[in-house]
């Protein structure tokens, strides 16, 4: 005989419903796309959304023609709505838990790096392991990622920082993998064939930067300050910065994995008088509340995956 399930209480789950509907609604400024996000029509969630105000007894969006403005009061009302919602799922989780994980969400945003060193690993791991987890990725920067976990809309995030960042009491950080920053130049570019390059060097040289909220663009405009009339390229991936070195658009500063398999015969990383500076790859979520177990198992995955990555690059390298 199959062991019972619990099963989710209606009341409940009707509010976090509710809730999460109206959440959705006061972000995206439109009933339609809201309802579209939540999967129901939008009458339903135009309903579900007054019977809310009428059992707050406020009013939670202005209704316009061309979209829907939260209140004054729902701006108050919404991060209590998040920690309903964030209590709510952890509820349901944990009870799923109970008989194996066969539920669950994980909305998880990363970096270019990140997205190129684990999760190639990860994702694939991740969703085998637990085929009826509903599992996403947004890509974005550093700081699009930060804001995110910040604000909810994430539960785990994936930035690149430089060596001493700046404290954020309301994220709990932890480091996952490094990798050294090099000098990438054309192999026909003059740099190429010198033994040493130094600073006085990059003076005039043409570049290829990442774009501003990449924390790469943070570490060359700090560490080299390229002028912004030296300036050429700036994009928001790392293999076009390759392309664009080895077609000698101009000389940029990369993280070393990028060079591996891409573009190996036409760029060269010269010998520098300055030590490589380090990105280090770090998982971020918020500190006040406490990872649902389908995020847990997501933490792990990415613990054990960096570890092993670590390793074979302490070796290879």
């Amino acid at each position: 005989m199959p062991a019972p399930r619990l099963r989710d209480p209606s009341a409940a789950a009707t509010e976090g419903f509710r809730a999460d509907s109206d959440r959705s609604a006061i972000r995206l400024g439109s009933l339609r796309k809201a309802a579209q996000e939540v999967g129901i029509g939008q009458p339903t969630l135009s309903q579900q959304i007054r019977r809310l105000e009428e059992d707050l007894n406020v009013v939670l969006l202005i209704r316009r023609a061309n979209g829907v403005l939260p209140s004054a009061e729902a701006r108050i009302l919404l991060p209590h709505i998040r920690q309903v919602l964030q209590a709510d799922r952890a509820l349901r989780e944990e009870a799923g838990l109970i008989n194996g994980l066969r539920s669950g969400s994980v909305r998880l945003g990363a970096v270019t790096t990140a997205s190129q060193i684990l999760l190639p690993r990860v994702v694939p791991l991740y969703r085998n392991s637990f085929p009826n987890v509903r599992f996403s990725v947004w890509e974005s920067g550093s700081q699009g990622v930060r804001d995110s976990v910040t604000n909810g809309e994430l539960d785990l995030g994936l930035v690149v920082r430089a060596n001493d960042p700046a404290s954020d009491a309301s994220l709990t950080a932890t480091d996952l993998i490094s990798d050294e920053v090099v000098l990438c130049v054309s192999r026909r570019h003059p740099l190429a064939g010198k033994s040493t390059v130094g600073i006085q060097d990059l003076a005039g040289q043409s570049w290829v930067v990442s774009a501003h909220g990449f924390a790469l663009r943070e570490l060359v405009d700090t560490a080299f300050a390229p002028p912004a009339q030296d300036i050429v390229y700036e994009t928001t991936n790392p293999h076009t910065s390759l392309l664009m070195v080895a077609a000698r658009v101009g000389i940029s500063m990369l993280p070393r994995h990028t060079l591996r398999d891409h573009c190996a015969d036409e760029v060269v990383t010269p010998a520098t008088e300055w030590d490589p500076p380090q990105l280090t790859v770090c998982m971020i979520r918020r500190a006040d509340t406490q990872p649902a177990p389908a995020v847990r198992k997501l933490i792990q995955a990415l613990r054990e995956v960096s570890a092993d990555w670590s390793r074979d690059h302490l070796i290879t390298r």
